[in-house]
């Protein structure tokens, strides 16, 4: 079974991609790019009381670089959005245990550019469409018609597979993980973008057509997280 081969720096840039999709201001962008990239790499301390740690040590530097006076609730509410960003990544990609010493966006006309050096001494660039236009929804519906119809597939294949001996090689079983959580992330980012076009949308045809295509994203998140717990059982 060949299934297509992602790098530590595109599973990030699917994790951090909703944190900044429809958002106006650049620097709030960058920023969020940042706290993505904290809670990545906090996510990986064995842990909660060590991760908690972590958290309270990054809150503590940034309440010393601002000088203002903390508003009631600040702090409560950087260390839960940095605690649910730590969450989010043990749940998507828990067995990517590489870190990013650096997610760098860098503002582009139109698209921004993420740049991300791994752990594992990669750097890549990635284009971000952070703004993506409702014209654009049919070529969505058309990846979410393959999508579907694919993972369905491979729900069947592998239930098939599991009863037979030696069909998944470990490396097969790795990469395919791999592709299914990515594939988790990405639809976190499908969804966002289906309901931000739905709420803009005058017509009712096009909401009625959004909101179908928001229901299939239920379906394929239940294919996809049936086919990773199949690969588990078969670990």
């Amino acid at each position: 079974m060949r299934t297509k081969h992602y790098s530590v720096a595109s599973c990030f840039s699917s994790f951090m991609l909703p944190y900044v999709l429809f958002v106006p201001d650049f620097e709030t962008r960058k920023k969020a790019v940042m706290t993505c990239c904290l809670g990545w790499n906090i996510s990986l301390f064995p842990g909660v009381a060590e991760r908690e740690v972590h958290i309270e040590r990054i809150w503590r530097m940034v309440a010393a670089d601002t000088k203002e006076v903390h508003p009631p609730g600040l702090e409560n509410g950087f260390k839960q959005d940095l605690r649910t960003l730590v969450n989010l990544k043990a749940d998507l990609f828990p067995w990517l245990l590489t870190n990013i010493p650096q997610a760098d966006l860098i503002q582009g006309d139109g698209n921004d550019v993420l740049n991300i050096a791994t752990g594992s001494g990669d750097t890549e660039k990635i284009e971000i469409a952070w703004c993506p236009d409702p014209i654009g929804l049919p070529l969505v519906i058309d990846f979410l018609k393959s999508i579907q119809r694919d993972t369905a597939a491979q729900v069947e294949r592998l239930a098939q597979a599991r009863l037979a001996a030696g069909v998944l090689t470990d490396i097969d079983s790795t990469r395919m993980t791999t592709a299914y959580c990515m594939q988790r992330a990405n639809l976190i980012g499908y969804r966002r973008v289906l309901t931000i076009w739905r709420s803009t949308q005058p017509a009712p045809s096009v909401k009625r057509v959004l909101g179908h295509w928001q229901g299939v994203l239920d379906e394929i998140e239940r294919d996809t997280q049936t086919v990773l717990n199949i690969l588990v059982s078969c670990r």
